[in-house]
């Protein structure tokens, strides 16, 4: 099975425009939390389990500074604790503490309470559907880009990419809660940040 071009390009048209919304989004997070985003996006990992804060930098696609400034806020704030990493006794990693635990579920519930209004007048069926073709689509996004950066034979999409995904020089340039400095991207991870 195929998609045909008028199709494919209506995809990447209502992608594009996606992107422009969720930059906007992202924009507007930023101004609302300031530097709390990229500590929200640290805390977001280590619910994955203990981190050491260089990982953490290239997991979210932030400079390292960018996470130490959000891992001294998380210190401070009681939300992640450092202990010293026991296969390398020079390396500290960070854990969530109960409070970080905490604060990461009135987030969440909040950014639910906040989709659950854009959405009103969808059911959960129709958010099922939606959200399975994301996923999908992000799926083929990441292989593609994946081997657009290891230099394999890019798919035949990779000429598309450009035009979906935001470059280095865009801003803000990281996902709509895990708001990055604006020139701290790291351009070439292969993980995305979630946040």
């Amino acid at each position: 099975m195929t998609v045909s071009e008028p199709v494919a390009l209506e995809i990447v048209d209502a992608l594009s425009g996606l992107v422009r919304t969720a930059r906007s989004y992202a924009h507007v997070r930023h101004e609302q939390l300031g530097a709390t985003g990229v500590t929200l996006g640290v805390l977001k990992r280590l619910a994955q389990g203990p981190a050491r804060a260089g990982d953490l930098a290239c997991t979210l696609g932030v400079s390292p500074s960018a996470v130490s400034r959000a891992v001294a806020t998380a210190l401070h704030l009681g939300y992640v604790h450092r202990t010293t990493d026991p296969a390398d006794a020079r390396a500290h990693l960070l854990a969530l503490t109960a409070a970080g635990t905490d604060e990461l579920d009135r987030q969440h519930r909040e950014q639910a309470r906040s989709v659950g209004a854009v959405l009103a007048g969808w059911d959960d069926t129709k958010a099922a559907v939606v959200l399975a073709g994301i996923a999908e689509l992000d799926g083929a996004l990441a292989q593609t880009v994946a081997q657009m950066r290891t230099g394999a034979v890019p798919s035949p999409l990779a000429h598309l990419i450009p035009t979906l995904l935001p470059s280095a020089t865009d801003t803000p340039s990281a996902t709509a809660d895990s708001v990055a400095d604006e020139d701290q991207t790291t351009p070439n991870q292969n993980e995305k940040a979630y946040a």
